[in-house]
């Protein structure tokens, strides 16, 4: 079994196209686009210069990528702002794109338990109802949901929150 852990890097700036390029293969391969709310190039390289990306490569490729974004440092002010929650030291799982030709290997899974070892009592992330493979995988890693709410750009997102014992 591989080490995805040890496979993670962090992404710079110029590493922008590679994850935007991650994203459309992923888009072109969901079986409804609701499932995924998509950023823009400058938006991912921001988050990349801000340090909150890390990526794993195959060579050259970027096959898979996550941004985790303090609540202090999110442009939305955090999920947990969102749902009326005080929590502004919590993260945001924000991101987690996996190539399709990778997937069912456990990189989400390795993603998730990084997540868990920064240190942060509480992480919230959102997930389209509707896509159970990444439900199921929160919900395996520990998250619980906390509610179903229509966000972005109206589309509903159920919000999920682990909390470390």
């Amino acid at each position: 079994m591989t080490d995805w852990l040890s496979r993670m890097a962090p992404l710079a700036e110029e590493d922008a196209p590679a994850m935007y390029d991650l994203m459309q293969e992923m888009f072109a391969h969901l079986p409804d686009p609701r499932w995924y709310y998509g950023s823009t190039l400058e938006e991912l390289a921001e988050q990349a210069r801000m340090g909150h990306a890390v990526g794993i490569w195959e060579g050259s490729r970027l096959v898979a990528m996550n941004i985790l974004v303090p609540a202090r440092e999110a442009h939305h002010g955090g999920y947990a702002a969102r749902l009326g929650i005080d929590d502004p030291d919590s993260l945001n799982y924000e991101d987690v794109i996996v190539a399709p030709d990778f997937q069912r290997r456990g990189i989400q899974r390795a993603f998730l338990d990084r997540a868990r070892g920064m240190g942060y009592r509480t992480i919230y992330a959102t997930v389209d109802p509707d896509n159970i493979p990444s439900l199921s995988s929160f919900e395996k890693a520990g998250y619980v949901q906390l509610r179903r709410q229509n966000t972005y750009d109206g589309r509903p997102r159920v919000f999920l929150r682990y909390t470390a014992e």
